[in-house]
């Protein structure tokens, strides 16, 4: 017998015993132990124990159920084939692409998205505002004067330049000879202290002489 040990019953040849590894899966007499089942991904172990595994193609090595393949965008990421291939690796922010490959977003929580690392969402007061995940939510609203409080929200001042505080614009310095005298950021550095006689060097400091109409200049 193939793969076994013979014996007679009532006159016909048939399978007495098969050897380690071997099985009469078929239950045909006539062709032994046909079966390896060491390697056999239908008859895994023993005859019957089909190999089946989630997101994968099955294989049998050593009578045990193995991953010969895993289907496209998955992959076996613990190790265990029992689990097939557990990982979807084309939305799993720890496993995103392949396996051990973990998304990190500064400032922010991270996402897989076809494979990629994407920002799922930015703490608050920060944004994404280049678009680039590697980077993460890199802009900071509340004092960027380029994002102020909103991406593309550029500060703007007249005379000066600008700055950002609590995502509000405000006047960061005034060029020389102006100055912010009513603190409106909107107008920017309205004021010309180099010759205006109401703020004559700094806001507040009016010119006033004795029988006289006072003038500014140089500050």
């Amino acid at each position: 017998t193939s793969g076994g040990t013979a014996v007679c019953r009532a006159g016909v040849c048939g399978v007495g015993a098969c050897a380690t590894g071997r099985g009469d899966c078929d239950g045909q007499e006539s062709n032994g132990c046909e079966t390896d089942t060491q390697s056999s991904a239908t008859h895994c172990g023993a005859c019957g124990r089909g190999c089946s595994l989630p997101n994968a193609t099955a294989s049998c090595a050593a009578g045990r159920c193995a991953v010969a393949a895993c289907s496209a965008g998955f992959a076996d990421c613990d190790g265990n084939p029992d689990n097939g291939c557990e990982v979807d690796t084309r939305t799993t922010a720890t496993a995103c692409g392949a396996c051990g490959v973990a998304c990190a977003v500064s400032n922010g929580a991270p996402a897989c998205v076809a494979g990629r690392c994407a920002v799922a969402a930015c703490n608050a007061g920060f944004a994404d505002c280049d678009g680039q995940a590697s980077n993460g939510c890199e802009t900071n609203l509340g004092t960027s004067p380029s994002a102020c409080g909103a991406c593309g929200a550029v500060c703007n001042v007249s005379n000066g330049t600008a700055g950002c505080a609590s995502g509000r614009c405000t006047v960061a310095s005034c060029a020389q000879g102006y100055a912010d005298c009513n603190a409106n950021a909107a107008d920017g550095c309205e004021t010309r202290t180099d010759t205006d006689p109401r703020a004559c060097g700094a806001c507040g400091r009016a010119c006033a002489l004795p029988n006289a109409v006072a003038g500014c200049t140089a500050g």
